[in-house]
């Protein structure tokens, strides 16, 4: 006799609107608590805010048009798609919870529901999911290669563009904005980068970066604007984005802004050597205290088993905070 379907459901009273990659992590959290509590996950709309979208705010469920999850091989369904199974429901098949911690094995509910105050799922406290979604998510919490893959949509238009670019091909993404400092900012200026990258023989180059006047004056770097009759008709700078990170991922030499910038989507060469401006994470990227390399990193991928972080986002320690929140009011950085 097959056994009925059970569900993992996180309803969340407020939606924030935030970038795609935070938007992903949260759902990692999702995906990997229905993995190990072996239930249906009920995927939710997230808002993907109107500052990277040409002022307009997305919602989305991010699977199929953003990302694809099938190699973490967990079965879903969509938020538009659960009343009507819950509506067939008996008071008794539903287990509503808040944000604590819970022992699945003790309920045989057909429906779990986590009500919570938002859907910054990351401010839960599930370590066991949270480790499974380090290695789902990878980006900014753990330096592996993540198991979440592009979309069929993503790879056919990265691969139009990689195929313009001469091999060997170098791919850059320089994150600038909201999380760049004096320092970094200095250490992206053109000269200086076409020093550091000197150190690779490589005969084309894709930059990535959401700075739209950032430009690098050598015939062998190209943005998205030299790729216009391909990407010209991409209104949402989200999917542009997905793309780019596609693109970078697949060159030769990929090269990021952060130290704990793995591949945006799975990638089959494990061995393929990986390159950070900075020695700090994404996470500290406000932290002006600390010396920018004259060379590039080379990122070595951590073991997926190796679990060195408490938290699916490392807290930096108070006093650099005080101190950077003060010189920020005094317009010193």
């Amino acid at each position: 006799m097959e056994s009925q379907p059970k569900y993992l459901y996180y309803k969340s009273s407020k939606k924030y609107a935030e970038g795609l990659l935070d938007r992903r992590s949260c759902l990692s959290i999702l995906l990997a608590e229905a993995k190990l509590s072996q239930r249906i996950a009920v995927l939710p709309k997230f808002r993907l805010g109107a500052h990277h979208n040409h002022g307009e705010v997305i919602e989305s469920y991010l699977v199929g048009e953003y990302l694809n999850i099938d190699r973490l091989h967990i079965d879903y369904i969509l938020e538009e798609d659960l009343p009507d199974i819950e509506s067939a429901l008996h008071s008794d098949d539903i287990v509503n919870i808040t944000e604590e911690k819970f022992d699945f094995t003790q309920t045989d509910a057909t429906l779990v529901i986590r009500n919570l105050k938002d859907d910054n799922f990351w401010n839960l406290k599930l370590y066991d999911a949270f480790v499974l979604a380090k290695l789902f998510h990878g980006v900014g919490v753990k330096f592996i290669i993540p198991e979440i893959t592009p979309t069929s949509e993503i790879i056919a238009i990265g691969d139009q563009i990689l195929n313009r670019l001469e091999q060997p091909r170098l791919g850059l993404h320089l994150r600038r904005g909201d999380r760049l400092n004096k320092k970094l900012n200095t250490s992206m200026n053109e000269d200086v980068m076409l020093r550091k990258l000197s150190q690779f023989k490589f005969k084309s180059a894709y930059v990535a970066t959401n700075d739209q006047n950032y430009k690098i004056n050598d015939s062998r770097f190209l943005t998205w604007k030299d790729f216009k009759d391909i990407l010209g008709h991409i209104q949402d700078n989200y999917l542009l984005f997905a793309i780019e990170m596609y693109v970078v991922d697949q060159c030769e030499i990929p090269v990021r802004t952060f130290n704990d910038s793995s591949p945006f989507f799975h990638i089959e060469d494990g061995f393929k050597k990986n390159y950070a401006i900075c020695n700090y994470s994404m996470h500290g990227s406000n932290n002006s205290f600390k010396r920018i390399p004259d060379h590039l990193i080379e990122c070595q991928y951590e073991d997926r088993s190796k679990i060195n972080r408490k938290a699916f986002v490392k807290a930096r320690p108070f006093l650099p905070r005080l101190i950077m929140a003060v010189k920020r009011k005094l317009k010193l950085v």
